[in-house]
């Protein structure tokens, strides 16, 4: 019902979207990285309910966890995280969030003006 971190970031260093081609389920990202640290995530877009719940606890769940860590992380931590089984036709959905936040961490920083 009010997943955390959705919403836009005010000052991101870093956005991306990331896009599921099958169901099209469509994501943002925005994170505040300093000192390689993951200082604040927000994510925004539409989905599917497994998508949107895997967003909001990968986010809340790599703030202060620094970037070399971030990019570590597997679609199989995310599972265990939320202790649920995911059907093969979701798991898309589910792997959308960290696809966005890796991608977002290694293609999304944004140039100072």
């Amino acid at each position: 019902r009010n997943p955390k971190n959705f919403g836009e970031l005010k000052n991101p260093t870093h956005e991306y979207s990331e896009l599921n081609t099958i169901c099209g389920d469509e994501m943002w990202i925005h994170l505040r990285v300093e000192n390689e640290i993951v200082k604040d995530a927000r994510f925004f877009g539409t989905g599917c309910l497994v998508c949107i719940v895997f967003a909001s606890q990968l986010t809340e769940k790599i703030k202060g966890m620094k970037v070399e860590k971030v990019l570590k992380l597997k679609n199989k931590d995310l599972l265990k995280l939320l202790k649920i089984k995911i059907t093969p036709l979701k798991m898309q959905c589910a792997c959308l969030s960290l696809n966005a936040v890796q991608n977002c961490i290694r293609k999304g920083k944004i140039k100072k003006k």
